[in-house]
C-alpha cells in the first residue's frame, strides 16, 4: 500500500497518531479505530521512519498540538452529528486526509459522505478503509481533486447534489492556502450550499504568523510545511458570505470538555448555518 510521504500528508498521519493515542485516555473524548489500524500498518512500512521523525519533531516544537487536536476533533464530531440530526444527509470533507469519521460516527440511513483530497491521498485512504475491515456508517464517496484548481467538477461527477443541504467540513485546510485561495474556496462552497447547509471550519489566529507561532512554524518548515494564511475575523468573514456563524478560540474552555488546551497553536473553530432562501 503506497502511503503519501509529502509534508502535508505527514501532518495528516500525525493527526491520526494523536487520534489513536486518545483511546489510551481513561475518559477518551472519542475513539478512532481507523487511526489505530493505520498506525499498525505503518510499523513495517518504508515511510515509517519519516513519519516517526515528524512526530518526534512535533513533540519538541509543537507540544500543544495533541491536546488541541483532540478538542478540535470532538468539536467537529459534535457539530457534524448535530447537522445529521437536523436532517442533513450530505457531508463533504475537504482535504479529508485519513479522517476516520465515516467509520465511527453514527449516520442516519441515506447519508452520503464525500471525502475530497489529492489523488495519492484519496487512493491511499480508500485502500486503508478496505484493508481495515471497518464498515462505513454511511455511503463513503472518495473524490480525487485539488482545492487550488477545479474541484467542483469532480465533486459533481461523484454525485454531489447542490440542491440538498450540505454539511461542509474544512479542517486543517485554510492555513495552507493563500488568503486569496481561502476566499475563493469559501465563495465556491457557498455557491454550492442550499439553505439549511452547515459549515464547520478551522483557521489560524493571526498571532501564529508572528512571534507566538515562530517555533511551530520552524518545526513544520523542516518538513516542507508552511502556514500561508490566518485571520481573526472569522464570524464576520463568514457572515459577509451569507453564513450565520459563531467562532471559538481553540483554547476556549467552553468547548474543551474539561481538557486543558495550551495557547499554542492559536486557532479558531467555527460553526455556521446558511439561511438564505
Amino acid at each position: 500500500m503506497k502511503i503519501p510521504a509529502d509534508g502535508l500528508s505527514q501532518t495528516a498521519l500525525y493527526t491520526a497518531w494523536v487520534r489513536h493515542r486518545e483511546a489510551e485516555h481513561p475518559q477518551p473524548l472519542f475513539t478512532d479505530p481507523l487511526a489505530t489500524f493505520l498506525l499498525a500498518e505503518l510499523e513495517d512500512h518504508p515511510v515509517a521512519a519519516s513519519v516517526t521523525a515528524f512526530i518526534e519533531q512535533m513533540k519538541i516544537t509543537s507540544t500543544g498540538f495533541p491536546a488541541y487536536h483532540v478538542v478540535r476533533t470532538r468539536f467537529f464530531d459534535d457539530r457534524i452529528s448535530q447537522a445529521l440530526d437536523s436532517g442533513v444527509r450530505q457531508v463533504v470533507a475537504l482535504a479529508a486526509g485519513v479522517d476516520g469519521r465515516t467509520t465511527r460516527l453514527p449516520c442516519p440511513p441515506g447519508t452520503r459522505w464525500f471525502e475530497l483530497d489529492l489523488p495519492d491521498m484519496t487512493e491511499f485512504k480508500t485502500a486503508l478503509v478496505a484493508r481495515s475491515g471497518l464498515t462505513p456508517a454511511c455511503e463513503r464517496i472518495a473524490v480525487a481533486a485539488d482545492l487550488t484548481t477545479d474541484w467542483v467538477a469532480p465533486l459533481r461527477a461523484a454525485g454531489f447534489e447542490p440542491g440538498l443541504p450540505t454539511a461542509w467540513l474544512v479542517e486543517g485546510v485554510l492555513m495552507y492556502l493563500t488568503p486569496q485561495e481561502g476566499d475563493a474556496l469559501l465563495a465556491t462552497l457557498t455557491g454550492l450550499s442550499a439553505p439549511g447547509s452547515h459549515l464547520f471550519l478551522e483557521h489560524l489566529q493571526v498571532s501564529m504568523l508572528g512571534d507566538q507561532g515562530s517555533r511551530v512554524r520552524g518545526g513544520l518548515g523542516k518538513h516542507g510545511v508552511t502556514f500561508l494564511a490566518a485571520r481573526d475575523d472569522i464570524a464576520d468573514w463568514l457572515g459577509a458570505a451569507g453564513w450565520q456563524a459563531s467562532a471559538h478560540a481553540g483554547a476556549d474552555p467552553s468547548i474543551s470538555h474539561g481538557r486543558p488546551v495550551p495557547p499554542v497553536p492559536a486557532s479558531w473553530l467555527a460553526a455556521a448555518v446558511r439561511h438564505v432562501a
